[in-house]
């Protein structure tokens, strides 16, 4: 086989690489749903720790928010 051939097969190597990181990076920079759904739960469950632990005047605030 010839040298062309070689440099060819490394240039498409190389170019599956980048292309595979690039798309990569897109999917980490986009929010799944789970991801939100997840953070919703979080939010909720640190209020309802926050209502367990604090005082009674503040348990009856976080009550009539939630």
């Amino acid at each position: 086989m010839s040298a062309a051939f070689y440099i060819i097969l490394g240039a498409f190597v190389v170019w599956m690489i980048l292309r595979s990181e690039g798309r990569r990076e897109a999917r980490l920079r986009m929010p799944d749903a789970r991801d939100e759904a997840i953070e919703r739960l979080n939010a909720r469950v640190r209020s309802l720790e926050e209502i367990v632990t604090d005082r009674d005047w503040r348990l009856r605030r976080d009550i009539d928010r939630l």
